[in-house]
């Protein structure tokens, strides 16, 4: 499909302008109506100096107006970058200068995160974005009434110069910025095209046999290319309703499917387990939900099993990917029996081509056999934002890019996820940098050296362990420790074990030895739970 994310909303609302596009408690719009309003902010964002190419950051948890400012920057060709709603003052200064941000559009914060303060305190540290737009209903919603949108007759129509401005849009110009963690300090810059999104999207809507009948509850981070492909454009390619949620609470997710009759629900693996293992909500009835897709972390063949017991009459697919592939890559055939779903990641997306090679030498090889995985076709990112670097080990030089994931097709075509290459930690499906955190506790004056592991947890996948040797004369003190990096770094990138040692196995070449040190944490931290 050769069109533009502006395009598909466009059509939509064309073809079946009346059907509910979007939900929240008691308010709701019209396709039509989210194509109007999103029009009439794309035209007025001229005053703020925002055209084609424009960086411009939306920072706030999931919101009706959080879709609206989306959609009005595609349609310019602005490119929005998505910025993580649980980062705090530093990591958000970093993301801002770093990407290039020239307005930033932020709204209510994550849980007790209060970005009006932050915004107050970087103003002046983040010399290029030169306007910062609170998106909170009552100043950037006034179209929006408590039950229902104001009469289409009261909203101001688009005019003829934007028209021409969409349609300067191309399908290969960037969509937007996602941020994705590697083994720097820094998140790295995913620009995905339209081109990339809405093709993905539209393999996901004919894999999951979504239609107009249905109606998808969205919990998943709109931040996160699982909420933006699998989410907001394949509801607008299938015709589904969006029931929005602003960010993921058991209770909220069970009411959405109890009250307002949800019929997709998408996630990672943790939250299926968490809203499976409450037991204050084990009397709810799951039997509405008819499909969704969980990916975004590993899980075992007894994890799939006991979610997929619970959700009896769902059709859950698993299916493997990440930011730089938009996000799918394999997905799971929908009369799969769920003995064979628990026990890979799918088949290959058609149109996207996959092959494994070895990891120490490069070689390509063999259907069937273990090795890295590396992805070509029309899903794969335009590349990372200014970091050139990056962008040449990222891709081999006959431009296939390496994921950095460990895995082999078996006889039957089904993909195998077998390990990471990265030392990548994946805590409730969020991708978290270790030396991101190392970083922040080296600051810590009796800290000799540090390194952050991963260690298996029962829902959450992992958990995080700071590895510490503190300095001679000093000891380990965990609450101090805890204590300095809660204002510094996003909740989930929290270490729950803060283990102390002596010395790091080390390997003949000197360097530490992971292996072994995994190992080492889970055994401690398995001897603190007890």
């Amino acid at each position: 499909m050769n069109k533009t994310i502006g395009q598909c909303l466009r059509e939509r609302a064309e073809l079946d302008g009346g059907h509910t596009a979007m939900e929240t408690g008691k308010w709701s719009c019209t396709f039509q109506q989210m194509d109007t309003v999103s029009d009439y902010l794309a035209g007025h964002m001229e005053r703020y100096g925002i055209q084609k190419g424009t960086h411009v950051g939306i920072w706030s948890v999931n919101s009706p107006n959080w879709v609206f400012t989306f959609l009005a920057l595609v349609k310019l060709g602005a490119v929005p970058v998505l910025i993580n709603t649980c980062y705090r003052q530093e990591e958000v200064k970093g993301i801002l200068n770093y990407a290039d941000v020239e307005v930033l559009y932020y709204g209510a914060g994550y849980k007790t995160i209060l970005y009006e303060d932050i915004v107050t305190q970087i103003r002046n540290e983040t010399p290029k974005v030169r306007h910062f737009i609170h998106i909170n209903e009552k100043e950037a919603g006034r179209w929006m009434g408590e039950d229902s949108f104001l009469p289409e007759d009261k909203l101001p129509q688009s005019d003829q110069m934007l028209q021409e401005k969409k349609k300067l849009v191309s399908p290969q110009d960037p969509a937007c910025m996602i941020f994705t963690s590697g083994t720097t300090s820094l998140p790295k810059g995913v620009l995905l095209s339209h081109y990339n999104i809405v093709n993905n999207a539209s393999s996901l809507v004919q894999a999951m046999r979504w239609g107009q009948d249905d109606k998808m509850c969205i919990t998943v981070p709109l931040f996160h290319c699982f909420g933006i492909t699998a989410g907001i454009i394949s509801c607008l390619l299938g015709g589904m309703s969006i029931y929005l949620i602003p960010y993921f609470k058991t209770e909220q997710v069970w009411n959405a499917i109890d009250r307002y009759h949800c019929t997709i629900l998408n996630g990672v693996p943790s939250m299926f387990l968490a809203m499976n293992r409450k037991k204050e909500f084990a009397d709810r009835d799951a039997g509405g939900l008819k499909s969704g897709i969980i990916a975004g972390s590993c899980m075992s063949e007894n994890e799939y099993q006991e979610i997929s017991g619970r959700f009896y009459n769902m059709h859950l697919q698993p299916s493997y990917g990440q930011t730089e592939t938009s996000p799918c890559v394999s997905i799971a055939d929908w009369d799969e029996p769920k003995e064979e779903k628990a026990t890979s990641a799918g088949k290959i997306a058609e149109f996207v081509h996959v092959r494994f090679s070895n990891w120490e030498t490069g070689e390509i090889l063999k259907d069937g056999e273990q090795g890295e995985i590396q992805v070509k076709g029309y899903n794969v990112m335009q590349g990372y934002y200014n970091l050139p670097k990056a962008n040449e080990k990222a891709f081999t030089e006959d431009g296939w890019l390496r994921t950095g994931d460990i895995g082999r097709l078996d006889e039957t075509g089904h993909l195998h996820i077998t390990g990471r290459l990265k030392e990548m930690i994946i805590r409730a499906g969020e991708n978290i940098s270790p030396k991101e955190i190392e970083q922040v506790i080296m600051r810590i004056e009796w800290v000799q050296a540090v390194k952050v592991v991963g260690v298996p947890a029962e829902v959450l996948q992992e958990e995080i362990a700071a590895c510490v040797i503190p300095k001679a004369g000093c000891f380990v003190n965990k609450q101090e420790l805890l204590d300095y990096i809660r204002p510094r770094l996003a909740h989930y990138k929290v270490p729950a074990f803060v283990l102390p040692f002596k010395k790091f196995p080390m390997n003949a070449s000197g360097k530490i030895n992971l292996k072994i040190l995994k190992e080492m944490a889970k055994e401690m931290a398995g001897q603190e739970r007890k």
